[in-house]
């Protein structure tokens, strides 16, 4: 027999979000009013190519379909997302070759409509309806995982660009000749603002002081972002000052995006905004030094996401799904 659960879920009819990231891949089956009724998730940095990427996906939707579950149709967040074309095009963080068929492909294997969002517009559109910038016209937002992505709504309208690449914070220069970026480029904000970059602050303090830290025993491939907020919590003093680091240069890119369209607010999204008041402060403080005089006064508010980690991707890429049978509207969902 089946049990309560499986009974429930059978009388439902889903979309299934994906939210594509560097470091892992996480699936949702998400109701028309933004419920979360079941997870699951592989790790995309373990996957050789997209060949194996697309086993490891298949895999995963096959079981999260199993026990006759309805499902609209599919969506995925993702990075360097083409979204005219459905395709991910020379993802710095992905392994995946410079163009990949992500929508023909999961089309063609389950029959069922598929769209491609980029991530950080996922995440947007994920906190626009559902978390912290509800009801807002002029907003931002930025996520801090492997990379760091934005989103943006001005005027009530998300910005997508011409060809669907628009708001790409990450790679905006904020050190000439700064570090190396899988972009291509050098300097981008990504280098010192994302999971990644912490840790390239870390070792580059580490290179360039004395100061005393359990983190030294550590090896660059060993060391994570997680390590360095724990040791920050505990009070180190290197691990302080790699947030306090990180944090001007996320206020400095900041600063600058507002002066672009004037947003009511930031809101931080992804691993890295976990570790709280670490780095919230440093980049409110930052912001608020290097903000044009009309924003000075706290007038940009920066917040944390609404919708606890890894969430806001998986409910923004479903809500394309449900928009596209009609059940989305402007405002909210059409609980009816």
């Amino acid at each position: 027999m089946m049990n309560d659960n499986l009974v429930r879920m059978t009388k439902q009819t889903f979309a299934l979000g994906i939210d594509i990231g560097g470091t892992s891949t996480k699936l949702a089956l998400v109701g028309a009013s933004g419920d979360i009724a079941k997870r699951a998730s592989f790790s995309t940095a373990d996957c050789a190519d997209e060949h194996e990427f697309f086993r490891h996906l298949f895999e995963k939707i096959v079981e999260m379909l199993r026990g006759g579950v309805e499902v609209k149709g599919i969506a995925a967040g993702a990075p360097s997302a083409n979204e005219q074309q459905g395709t991910i095009e020379n993802a710095a963080n992905l392994p995946f070759s410079p163009k990949v068929e992500l929508v023909k492909t999961v089309q063609e294997r389950f029959g069922l409509p598929t769209q491609l969002v980029k991530d950080s517009n996922a995440s947007t559109l994920g906190e626009w309806h559902f978390g912290a910038a509800k009801g807002m016209k002029n907003f931002m937002l930025i996520t801090l995982g492997t990379g760091l992505g934005c989103g943006i709504v001005a005027n009530g309208q998300l910005l997508g660009g011409e060809y669907g690449h628009g708001g790409e914070a990450g790679h905006i220069c904020v050190v000439p000749n700064g570090r190396a970026c899988g972009c291509g480029r050098f300097g981008c904000t990504e280098t010192y603002v994302s999971a990644t970059g912490l840790k390239r602050t870390v070792f580059d303090l580490m290179a360039n002081t004395m100061t005393d830290s359990p983190l030294r025993s550590k090896s660059y491939m060993d060391m994570s972002s997680r390590h360095i907020f724990e040791a920050a919590q505990s009070g180190d003093a290197l691990a302080k000052k790699t947030f306090e680091m990180t944090g001007e240069v996320l206020g400095r890119a900041i600063a600058d995006m507002a002066a672009w369209f004037e947003p009511e607010a930031v809101v931080l999204s992804g691993g890295l905004a976990m570790a709280g008041d670490l780095l919230f402060l440093p980049t409110i403080d930052s912001l608020e030094r290097h903000a044009l005089a009309f924003h000075k006064g706290h007038k940009i508010k920066v917040l944390p996401s609404a919708l606890g980690e890894n969430d806001a991707a998986l409910l923004g890429a479903a809500a394309l799904i449900w928009n596209e049978h009609q059940v989305w509207v402007k405002g909210g969902v059409n609980k009816t």
